[in-house]
């Protein structure tokens, strides 16, 4: 029977094939900097990540709807019917639900808190003068640097590092600057703004704009591994600051730069790295592929030429998505969800939590995506997200439907070598040595 047959007969069904759809001391960070003494205009340098040692696993569920309004203001009609019909997640929404739906940030789209896929990671930056250490979220569907600081208010804070404008000798107030963010499960921070100094590794800039935090949600602040989100989405269109948008870090230092890229090598249950201004040669595999970003974007938001389900025939399916390290799913349109999970045995639409999940002990197919000669591969074992119930896993591969595009979270990043190419306005993408795992 086809999948499309199995879906169809849940509820909430559509004419689509789903029915859908309508610690402190483990933070020691591992810094490479290769080139601190080299000339301006010639720098490069390596970020390890630093993961959470107690972090617990991510909430699959938590996971598909703060994707889902991170990019837009309100929930689609079939994931809100999930949320109300499910006390678990109505409760953990109940303000969203409240608010009609209007999440989203005044004038631009919201950035996420941190999603994680299998294990927390932070990177360490340095803010002030002297250097003040913190360690933040680096999320490349961002625009917004912002921080705990001294100015949070002291009971929102629980043991986040705090970054303090007032013994910094470089920082100073924007008189008249602030800005608001919040997210989909209700959460909020807001707060004003400064310049300073901020580095990473061996560049920095000195009028970098940062985000202090006055207010916070307790649903952000319960988080005290990380301090706050660096975000590094490809221009400043999507920064909540107003009246005036401040640049991304990766904005100010591209010119820093020996060349002016960054690559992300996430990895799936380890630490992973960041390298800024060169290509490591040596953490990928064949050749890198690249594909222009979309006009006028201000995220990382390129064109997918198709896909591939196991050894079945690429199918020509041209997809957009936003390349995004602060999301944990990959989010595509329901075609390919269908056709994708039409190869799982006993894989099936639960919608108690709005998400295809399937039996942990299946055999799970890789998932590949391409333009041009290029073939990127997911193995099928980086799609088994986590465990559902005593039997059943969810898929990390959901549905995108409402948001109007795709979104490139880390099912697939981690299974890959991706280069943001600032110069051309570019992504790269090359297949990779991967764990085992």
């Amino acid at each position: 029977m086809r999948f499309v047959s199995l879906l169809c007969a849940a509820p909430l069904v559509s004419a689509s094939i789903i029915p859908v759809h309508q610690a402190l001391d483990s933070r020691d960070a591992v810094v490479n900097e290769t080139a601190q003494a080299v000339p301006k205009a010639n720098k490069r340098f390596s970020l390890g990540e630093v993961p959470n040692v107690d972090y617990k696993g991510g909430d699959a569920p938590l996971e598909l709807i703060k994707a889902h309004t991170k990019y837009q203001s309100e929930l689609p009609p079939w994931l809100r019917s999930v949320v109300e019909s499910n006390p678990d997640l109505s409760s953990k929404f109940k303000s969203y639900l409240q608010m009609g739906g209007d999440a989203g940030m005044t004038g631009t789209v919201s950035a996420s808190p941190p999603a994680f896929y299998d294990v927390q990671y932070v990177v360490p930056a340095d803010i002030g003068t002297p250097p003040q250490r913190t360690f933040l979220n680096l999320d490349t569907g961002s625009s917004d640097l912002w921080t705990f600081s001294s100015d949070t208010y002291q009971p929102q804070v629980r043991n986040q590092i705090l970054y303090r404008p007032q013994d910094s000798s470089t920082s100073e107030l924007l008189n008249g600057e602030s800005w608001s963010i919040r997210y989909g499960d209700g959460a909020e921070a807001s707060g004003i703004v400064y310049q300073d100094r901020v580095a990473l590794g061996g560049v920095h800039f000195d009028q970098q704009g940062v985000q202090s935090a006055v207010q916070v949600s307790s649903a952000i602040s319960g988080d005290s591994f990380s301090s706050g989100i660096m975000g590094m989405a490809y221009t400043s269109g999507a920064n909540t600051v107003r009246p005036t948008k401040q640049k991304t870090f990766a904005e100010n230092i591209r010119d820093e730069l020996e060349s002016p890229v960054f690559t992300v090598n996430l990895q799936k249950g380890r630490p992973g790295n960041y390298n800024f201004g060169f290509i490591d040669e040596l953490e990928h595999t064949g050749k890198i592929a690249y594909t222009k970003i979309t006009d006028n974007a201000a995220f990382w938001k390129v064109p997918i030429a198709g896909y591939q389900v196991g050894d079945r025939t690429f199918r020509q399916y041209a997809w957009e998505g936003i390349v995004d390290t602060g999301t944990t799913l990959l989010l595509v349109p329901d075609d390919m969800v269908n056709d994708y999970y039409s190869a799982i045995l006993g894989a099936r639409y639960d919608p108690r939590v709005g998400m295809v999940v399937f039996p942990c002990d299946a055999s799970v197919p890789d998932f590949k995506f391409g333009f041009g000669n290029f073939r990127g591969v997911i193995p099928g074992n980086y799609v088994r997200y986590g465990q559902y119930t005593g039997s059943d896993c969810f898929g990390g591969i959901q549905s995108s439907e409402g948001i109007g595009m795709a979104i490139i979270g880390d099912v697939l990043i981690k299974a890959q070598l991706v280069v943001f190419d600032m110069g051309n306005g570019t992504v790269g993408f090359a297949n990779k040595q991967l764990s085992s795992d």
